[in-house]
């Protein structure tokens, strides 16, 4: 056997394990978090309360042992400063937040579908496709489940008529916003000038959006691009 090696069935030494210290805690961990803000306030207010004892001095009350007058000054001064430094913080962020943060009100939550992302990612875009639509047949009112199965189904999933049937069951949910419903309808319209090859009823999606939003900035290019479309693949006629 050379020399050094390891017999058979028998373990390799191991080099000793090394003690693991337990953590202990600081004085910021038994606190809490304002704690390290607390002491910072103390410190500056501590400076104020020193630059502030020569008013207390000569406003205060007249009698009183000068060394009394000044540690009763400096600590009333650090008092009231350390307060209103703790204490400040808390209307001003809270007045940042109202209008800064977002609201649920501004920006509602939309669920990010990462299980069916994930799914296409990996090519996987069937199991994808029947995650969304067991997704759909749970849940008869949801429009962004419907419009992100719609997506995948006119791209990788090659299925443009069920993309536009449920883009379609989008626009008939009653809480379509309008950001959806515009892009619903440019979604369908490209559906029937592609693929689907209906220009007809591409036209009367872009027809529908303008007369719903007919001062919205995206006007000037529904008007445009209606003009063109009965210029190039139909006349001016409804489908029945």
């Amino acid at each position: 056997m050379p020399p050094g090696s390891v017999p058979p069935n028998e373990p390799a030494a191991r080099e000793p394990s090394r003690a693991v210290r337990p953590y202990r805690r600081t004085m910021l961990d038994r606190y809490g978090p304002d704690f390290a803000r607390v002491l910072t306030a103390v410190g500056w207010s501590s400076l104020g309360a020193v630059m502030l004892l020569p008013v207390g001095l000569y406003y205060g009350p007249r009698g009183w042992p000068v060394p009394l007058a000044m540690a009763v000054y400096y600590v009333v001064g650090l008092v009231v400063m350390t307060t209103v430094a703790v204490q400040l913080p808390r209307p001003a962020s809270a007045v940042a937040e109202f209008y800064l943060a977002p609201t649920g009100a501004s920006t509602p939550y939309e669920e990010q579908f990462s299980q069916e992302q994930a799914l296409v990612m990996q090519g996987r875009v069937r199991e994808a496709l029947a995650s969304f639509e067991a997704r759909i047949a749970a849940d008869a009112t949801g429009i962004a489940v419907r419009i992100r199965a719609a997506d995948l189904y006119a791209g990788p999933g090659g299925d443009p008529a069920r993309a536009a049937q449920l883009f379609r069951e989008a626009q008939r949910l009653p809480d379509l916003r309008s950001g959806d419903d515009v892009y619903v309808g440019n979604r369908l319209a490209d559906l029937y000038l592609g693929p689907l090859q209906q220009p007809a009823r591409a036209l009367v999606e872009l027809r529908r959006l303008l007369d719903r939003y007919p001062d919205s900035r995206i006007a000037p290019q529904l008007r445009q691009a209606i003009a063109s479309l009965k210029a190039r693949h139909v006349s001016d006629e409804r489908p029945r």
